[in-house]
């Protein structure tokens, strides 16, 4: 690659490239891994990636098992009676997760990240196995938030423990596995959790995935041992700017929101328009989100391989229009073919913008504020997952369950409208991934 990749006029663009030769002369095994970003990783390399991976498969499957059963609770009429209840839990969740996010980010070193994702998948377990034992609706939300404390850990610490190993073409490649894992973890949890459901009831699927957790917690420290020295090469003496943050981050907002929206309405409701609005099965339901998600997990194993043909600007602004036409397709279809169509498609266009954007975001984050902005990434998600959760509640008891949907088609138009006009304007969108470019400092030339 060569080094001026990404600053295409040399009059404008000199800070660009003078920023970049700084950071070249500070860190030559940072000038090996740009221009060699296709070689093998080594074994500390593997050593993390192996061990974030793990604790992000069990960790998302462990967010998305009990709204997989909101189907169950719901038309039993155990602790569930209306699609309101859904929104509060959700939205209580996520309240109390960006709390525990904003603590994390501010907090958290890189000295911390394999303690903390144990410490994560121990919380996990522990409140999964304690939300099988809930008797009513107050004790789970009580056990639930349990769940979003402990699953507030990986998004911050697990991507800045990547983004701080990874650059250049590696942190796409390691971007994209990750993310498949964690794909993978709610792949599981969809079909899993239908099955069991359908069997033998709404506790054991809690029980299977809070035991999952407590296996990962160990797997995950053995595999990961003598990764601390790693994490120690870099000093981190400043404290977090949360001004640089947010400044840094500006440029990525809207995106990073919309995958949050579209990733909870489509956890809280999708289950429930798939059951009740087409007359699903609950095995049928886990089956076709399994798919979705099966799709998406192709999706992120590959994203490295479509970065090396395709900018991430493109990758985005091709997958996000194809996320509102599949949507808006969701909302009004009638018929179970045509419906699973556009879920498989929503499926690879969705989790193909995740890897993306958090490639993007990892390559221009400062180093002392690596977990604050991988916090805020996550919480600026929380925000639009939790608002549109919770207005889409009472949206379906007042609509019909597929609103959601078509509201999430609408809103990912306007996004690929600002990515449109954002490329024209701001060199951060333009041409191949920058490696070591601030948002800020780009949108400033």
């Amino acid at each position: 690659m060569s080094i001026s990749s990404g600053c295409r006029s040399a009059k404008k663009d000199s800070y660009c490239l003078q920023q970049r030769f700084t950071l070249y002369y500070h860190s030559s095994s940072s000038i090996s891994i740009v221009f060699e970003g296709g070689r093998a990783l080594d074994r500390n390399e593997k050593k993390i990636l192996t061990s974030a991976s793990i604790y992000h498969a069990s960790n998302d499957a462990s967010v998305v098992t009990l709204p997989a059963v909101f189907p169950v609770l719901y038309t039993q009429g155990v602790l569930i009676r209306r699609y309101s209840d859904i929104g509060t839990i959700l939205l209580t969740g996520l309240v109390v997760a960006v709390i525990a996010q904003f603590i994390i980010g501010h907090s958290i070193k890189a000295k911390h990240y394999r303690c903390c994702l144990a410490l994560s998948a121990l919380v996990l377990g522990v409140f999964l196995i304690l939300m099988a034992s809930s008797k009513s609706f107050l004790t789970l939300l009580v056990f639930f938030i349990g769940v979003r404390i402990g699953s507030s850990v990986y998004h911050p610490v697990g991507i800045s423990w990547i983004s701080k190993v990874f650059k250049g073409k590696k942190l796409d490649r390691a971007m994209g596995i990750q993310s498949a894992f964690g794909d993978i973890g709610v792949l599981s949890a969809f079909v899993a959790t239908g099955y069991l459901t359908d069997r033998f009831g709404w506790k054991v699927p809690l029980l299977l995935w809070g035991s999952v957790n407590l296996t990962a917690l160990w797997v995950g420290l053995l595999v990961s041992r003598g990764t601390e020295f790693g994490t120690r090469e870099e000093t981190e003496q400043r404290s977090v700017s949360w001004l640089e943050t947010f400044s840094d981050l500006k440029p990525f907002i809207p995106p990073l929101m919309l995958g949050g929206i579209a990733w909870g309405i489509t956890l809280g409701y999708a289950p429930s328009l798939l059951n009740h609005k087409l007359h699903l099965s609950m095995s049928e339901t886990g089956v076709i989100l399994g798919s979705w998600m099966a799709m998406g997990t192709l999706a992120s194993l590959f994203y490295g391989k479509i970065a090396e043909r395709l900018e991430r600007s493109k990758i985005i602004i091709i997958a996000y229009s194809l996320i509102a036409l599949a949507t808006v397709a969701i909302g009004i279809s009638t018929r179970t073919h045509f419906t699973i169509i556009a879920f498989l498609i929503y499926g690879i266009a969705l989790f193909t913008t995740f890897p993306a954007l958090l490639s993007f975001v990892g390559s221009t984050t400062r180093a002392h504020n690596r977990t604050a902005t991988f916090s805020t990434v996550s919480n600026i998600q929380i925000l639009g997952n939790s608002i549109f959760s919770y207005i889409s509640g009472f949206l379906s008891d007042a609509y019909g369950i597929n609103i959601p949907f078509i509201v999430l088609g609408l809103t990912s138009a306007l996004v690929v409208i600002y990515i449109a006009a954002m490329m024209k304007k701001s060199r951060l969108w333009q041409g191949e991934a920058p490696e070591f470019m601030r948002g800020g400092d780009i949108e400033s030339i």
